[in-house]
C-alpha cells in the first residue's frame, strides 16, 4: 500500500485539494488538545502520538510510520480533542478536510476499508496495551517495549526517557530492571542505545504474556 499512489488515483476533487506539509524532526504536528478537522496521511517519516498525565508525565502511546494515518478518530468524533503528535524523523504529510475524506471514502471502497482498519487496529492496540500493562511486571513491560520497537524498526531511535514514559516507570526503577536484564544477557544498554542480545528468549517471554 502506497498512499502517494492512492492520492494520485483519488477523485479529481480530492486530488486537487490535498495539502502537503513538511514537519522537520523534533517539531510538533499536533499539540495535545488541538482542535482538528483534518485527516493526516503520513507519506514519509516517523511520528509519535503522546499525552500528558494529570501529574504532567509524558506518555508515549503509539508510533506512526509511512503509509499510515492519524486524525481519523476526530473526523467521526468531533468532541474528542487531539492527542499530541511529534515528528521523530522528518515527516511529509498530506492533509484532507473531513468533507474530502468522507467524499473519498464513499467513492473508493479500498480507501474506506483503510480508514476502518486503521481505527480498528488502534482501538484494539490501545485496549490490549491497557490490559497488558495492568498485569505485567516492570521487567515484562520493558522487554515487551523493546521487542515491539525492534519489530517496528524503531529500536535504534529509542531513548531511556522514551522507555520510561511508555512503560510508566520511574527512572530509578527502570535503571534497576535494565541492569537485571543485562545481567541475564537479554539486552544491553550502552551509549544511550538499547540492543537486544537474545531475541529468542525475549520472544518466548513476550509470547507467554
Amino acid at each position: 500500500m502506497n498512499l502517494r499512489r492512492w492520492i494520485q488515483k483519488s477523485p479529481e476533487s480530492v486530488r486537487l485539494a490535498v495539502q502537503y506539509r513538511q514537519y522537520p524532526k523534533g517539531t510538533h504536528i499536533l499539540y495535545p488538545g488541538d482542535e482538528n478537522s483534518h485527516l493526516f496521511l503520513l507519506l514519509d517519516g516517523l511520528a509519535e502520538v503522546y499525552q500528558y498525565t494529570p501529574e504532567g508525565m509524558f506518555i508515549s502511546l503509539f508510533r506512526y510510520g509511512e503509509n499510515s494515518c492519524f486524525g481519523e478518530i476526530e473526523l467521526f468524533c468531533p468532541s474528542r480533542m487531539s492527542l499530541g503528535i511529534f515528528a521523530l524523523k522528518d515527516c511529509e504529510v498530506a492533509l484532507l478536510t473531513k468533507e474530502l475524506s468522507l467524499l473519498w471514502a464513499t467513492k473508493d471502497k479500498a480507501f474506506c476499508a483503510f480508514l476502518l482498519e486503521e481505527m480498528a487496529f488502534k482501538i484494539a492496540e490501545n485496549s490490549d496495551a491497557y490490559i497488558r500493562n495492568s498485569t505485567m511486571t516492570l521487567k515484562e513491560r520493558l522487554l515487551y517495549c523493546l521487542y515491539r520497537h525492534a519489530q517496528s524498526g524503531t529500536l535504534g531511535a529509542l531513548t531511556k526517557d522514551n522507555v520510561a514514559s511508555e512503560i510508566c516507570a520511574p527512572t530509578r526503577s527502570l535503571n534497576r530492571v535494565i541492569a537485571e536484564c543485562q545481567r541475564a544477557q537479554l539486552i544491553n544498554y550502552d551509549k544511550h542505545h538499547f540492543c537486544i542480545l537474545d531475541m529468542n528468549a525475549i520472544k518466548k517471554i513476550v509470547a507467554d504474556l
